[in-house]
């Protein structure tokens, strides 16, 4: 089974229906041969033998769902805003969205998964009146339900607008794996690439198109999940072409990226690096410092290979641990520091809402969480003009996330002076594929990764600067 993509239109083991319809089928007569769990009523199945299959995965899930049904003697478990009836508003079916995700946090005794906050926040309801009735699909993305034809037409305008993210997003070919190599060569670099984006230069490099419509094969799906794993690279490089490189009189250039997780793996391979050697070919030698507590595995590896006719160093330190850890025994100095979709904020009592902090909430835990970034920061903080780029899934995201960097600034031992190189912008590298938001408090219904980017680096401020002194000098 697959809950890497669900959806409550979807069987909820083989993704039938609107990922792999019948052909000889119309979209409604796929739909009603699709069997509803009689539990919960939030999930699909094609037939019996798949709802028998998923039973052990699904089977604590829906009976939460349906002693919540009884307690509260409702016949759906999105009837619990409304008195009993089917929600007749866009308030009230937030409401009871809401109420379901905190009675069954609390009857499962854990964060809700993934998957069970989508099914709750996408249910199979009509996206004009709310009816729990899906007697009619768009179509194309096979993921927006209504309960009559009127109400299809009604919002033909609304839902076009984001049925293509919808199609990107379902998209039954994301499960698969990529190929290892897709034999690319590169032909040239991008020229003025703090104008570009991360289609146009992937496409500029390689000199090939990427398809208007990824989903229609898998073919054009892999090749469009590959370009956006040149996201981070990508960005990085965006961040370089606001700095001065050319005083840095040196062929090494060092990264710290902290927070990292499976960036080493995925984002960072030979193809990768090359990017930011044909953007900046002055440097031989890249160094990348993988530091965070979910990074995969502690390791030391160098690579070597030959590059627009010169030698090229690639190494990879990678530190299993936390940022103000790794430089109490690194010393060294660090040419740039990411942090991709940082999550500062993501312990933040304002901001509970944000994808890094549900990211935060999805690990059982005590109850009070112990801020991890807060000395981090402030560790990062400390290297001084050294730039510090970071990106944020959202723009509410994003600001709370300077906020939390501003707090670290304020409460350390000396005042620093935070000073913008850019100021948060939507990052024209992010990530392509689009991550639908399970949460109201923001109001960006579709997200990427690395989706805004702002830059910063620190000074002291003049009475710190004699204190400072004073210190060393004890």
């Amino acid at each position: 089974m697959s809950y890497e993509l669900c959806s409550a239109l979807q069987c909820n083991v083989c993704l039938a229906f609107a990922a792999f319809p019948e052909p000889n089928k119309s979209t409604t007569e796929t739909q009603l041969s699709m069997r509803a769990c009689s539990g919960c009523h939030l999930v699909k199945y094609c037939g019996k033998d798949h709802q028998k299959k998923d039973w052990r995965f699904h089977g604590d899930f829906c009976c939460a769902v349906q002693r919540i049904k009884n307690t509260y003697n409702v016949k759906h478990p999105l009837h619990l805003s409304s008195s009993g009836r089917e929600p007749e508003t866009f308030e009230e079916m937030e409401t009871a969205q809401m109420q379901l995700k905190f009675l069954l946090t609390d009857a499962l005794k854990r964060p809700l998964k993934t998957y069970e906050e989508e099914i709750i926040s996408f249910p199979s309801a009509c996206g004009v009146c709310f009816k729990l009735k899906d007697s009619h699909i768009c179509s194309h993305c096979r993921s927006q339900a209504y309960c009559s034809l009127q109400h299809l037409a009604e919002h033909s305008i609304e839902h076009k607008k984001v049925c293509h993210l919808l199609q990107l997003y379902y998209c039954p070919y994301k499960v698969k794996e990529l190929p290892t190599d897709f034999k690319l060569k590169y032909i040239g670099r991008v020229n003025n690439l703090h104008k570009s984006n991360l289609k146009t230069a992937f496409e500029t490099v390689f000199n090939l198109k990427l398809p208007a419509k990824p989903y229609e094969t898998l073919k054009d799906y892999q090749l469009f999940a590959y370009a956006s794993d040149f996201s981070c690279i990508a960005t990085i490089c965006f961040t370089m072409c606001h700095l001065d490189i050319l005083s840095m009189e040196t062929s090494k250039f060092i990264i710290y990226i902290v927070g990292s997780s499976v960036e080493p793996r995925l984002w960072f391979q030979k193809i990768h690096t090359q990017f930011f050697f044909m953007q900046f070919p002055l440097f031989t030698t890249l160094e990348l410092h993988f530091i965070g507590p979910e990074t995969l595995e502690a390791m030391e590896e160098n690579i070597q290979y030959d590059f627009l006719g010169q030698e090229r160093n690639v190494f990879y330190i990678c530190y299993n641990g936390l940022f103000q850890d790794y430089v109490s025994y690194f010393k060294g100095c660090p040419s740039l520091i990411v942090a991709f979709n940082c999550g500062f904020s993501e312990y933040s009592q304002l901001f509970k809402g944000s994808p890094a902090a549900k990211s935060c909430a999805a690990t059982p835990t005590s109850s009070t969480q112990t801020d991890t970034w807060q000395k981090g920061i402030w560790e990062m903080l400390l290297f001084f003009r050294v730039p510090i780029v970071f990106t944020s899934f959202t723009k509410l995201e994003s600001e709370f996330d300077f906020a939390a960097l501003r707090k670290a600034a304020d409460i350390g031992t000396f005042t620093m002076h935070v000073e913008r190189i850019f100021t948060v912008s939507k990052n024209p590298f992010h990530d392509l594929r689009p991550l639908r938001q399970c949460h109201s408090d923001d109001d960006e219904a579709f997200y990427f990764r690395n989706g805004y980017i702002q830059a910063i680096h620190t000074m002291l401020k003049s009475n710190s600067v004699h204190m400072l002194k004073y210190l060393l000098l004890m």
